[in-house]
């Protein structure tokens, strides 16, 4: 799960990962975020990103090593290169709207969460941090 620190929000729910080589080379090409299993891929050691064949937007925020958000780039369209920024360590791509729904700034600190409280939960089964399937490239 993460967590905006700042606004109390969560950006994702169910995140993944992507330290494979094969995974980190195709991102979310071929790949959809699917509401309530799969909604975040997190590439560390990255500053930047490409979404070339991609079939949908993306929300993506970079961080650095304290989790502190660098920037952050609203529904970024396929074909585009985009640079994190100074500092820039890691970079978490989410469905479109994700940021603005967690209300997610430069500066905000993003807390990466392997369990969540009993209201974190309630949360997620209610649908209250997930966006609509429309918003997850189905």
């Amino acid at each position: 799960m993460l967590l905006n620190t700042n606004t109390g929000k969560y950006l994702a729910g169910y995140s993944f990962y992507a330290r494979n080589p094969l995974i980190r080379l195709t991102g979310m090409i071929c790949r959809r975020f699917v509401c309530g299993k799969f909604d975040a891929l997190i590439f560390e050691k990255c500053s930047s990103v490409h979404t070339c064949f991609m079939r949908f937007p993306l929300d993506l925020v970079f961080i650095d090593r304290e989790n502190k958000v660098v920037s952050v780039h609203r529904r970024v369209r396929p074909w585009k290169f985009v640079f994190g920024g100074r500092g820039a360590s890691a970079v978490i791509e989410l469905p479109p709207g994700a940021i603005d729904f967690s209300g997610t700034e430069k500066g905000d600190i993003i807390e990466f969460r392997s369990t969540t409280t009993d209201k974190g939960i309630e949360k997620i089964s209610s649908g209250a941090i997930l966006l609509s399937d429309s918003n997850y490239g189905n």
